[in-house]
């Protein structure tokens, strides 16, 4: 703007000058960018800040190489932290910890999948959000209660064992209910399984009802109406389901830790104890393989399934 004067009367009639002010040169530097671009610069400098930046160091530092004397690293190239996944069992870990993120995730869906028809297509207004208070209820408490919570129902004197040996099923404990895979599948499966059944919920408000109705008028069975028009219509929720929950899994410790016993590990335990010895770049350069795994799973679901059709307008 150019040059502003204004001049005040008082009410004896004199006049007072106010100082002249200009438009900083900054300002008249943004007002000249299109309005689009300062909506976007925002959301794109803080993405860049705190999602880009930090991935693209992990990345760069895991191509550094790690002095032992003075457990630091030093900007000079090298594939030593690659090399060391392939030692001491390393990679074993990562391809079971993708095994059981893996499983835990289609159990969940499993779960998830009819827990959101029912809540979607049967239940009223108010037992839909009990149920949905149900399934968000277990992040009301902390992971440590939740993990010696699970403890207390798989343990040898906890409620599973003492039920079945009191039936007459059983005569001793059993012991691979707790400290072991199954119990860590258990403890991840109450954990994340909201995050398989929400996506499931908001690609069910894409499906008309309509579609359902036609179908049983038509003599369709369930089994049939699912198969052909709730798994189809659903699909992107599926996957963004089953992503949500393999992330999630494979960056979770306390479950593992409190369930699986000492000798349990996990991506995240293994990048954790690497850490503890100032080896950072063999945990970041874990981190950038797990994560071009992850990545590259993304583009396989976007590409062949249209995972981003589950955020598109129902309406259109």
């Amino acid at each position: 703007m150019a040059e502003a004067s204004e001049r005040i009367k008082t009410a004896g009639g004199s006049a007072h000058s106010v100082a002249t002010f200009s438009t900083p040169n900054w300002l008249k530097i943004v007002r000249r960018i299109p309005h689009a671009v300062r909506l976007i610069a925002l959301p794109t400098v803080a993405i860049s800040a705190f999602a880009i930046a930090p991935i693209m160091a992990i990345v760069m530092w895991s191509f550094w190489t790690w002095d032992p004397l003075t457990y630091w690293i030093k900007p000079e190239f090298s594939m030593a932290g690659y090399l060391a996944i392939l030692e001491a069992g390393r990679w074993s870990v990562i391809v079971s910890s993708l095994v059981k993120a893996a499983i835990t995730a289609l159990i969940c869906l499993a779960i998830g999948f009819p827990t959101a028809y029912v809540i979607h297509f049967i239940a009223g207004p108010r037992l839909r959000l009990v149920l949905q208070a149900l399934i968000t209820l277990p992040f009301l408490t902390s992971y440590l209660i939740r993990g010696f919570s699970w403890r207390l129902v798989l343990g040898r004197e906890g409620l599973i064992n003492n039920s079945l040996i009191q039936l007459g099923l059983i005569d001793e404990p059993l012991d691979w209910l707790l400290f072991s895979d199954f119990a860590v599948v258990i403890g991840l499966i109450a954990s994340y399984l909201p995050f398989a059944t929400f996506p499931l919920l908001l690609a069910m408000r894409r499906v008309e009802p309509s579609y359902l109705a036609a179908a049983q008028d038509l003599g369709a069975s369930l089994t049939i109406i699912v198969r052909t028009i709730l798994l189809p219509l659903t699909k992107s929720g599926l996957l963004a389901g089953f992503l949500f929950v393999l992330i999630m899994v494979l960056g979770a410790s306390s479950e593992v830790q409190m369930l699986g016993g000492a000798g349990a590990s996990i991506v995240s335990i293994m990048i954790s104890d690497v850490m503890r010895v100032a080896n950072f770049p063999l945990a970041f350069a874990v981190s950038t393989v797990v994560m071009l795994l992850i990545f590259l799973s993304l583009l396989l679901v976007s590409r062949y399934v249209g995972l981003s059709k589950l955020f598109e307008d129902s309406t259109r």
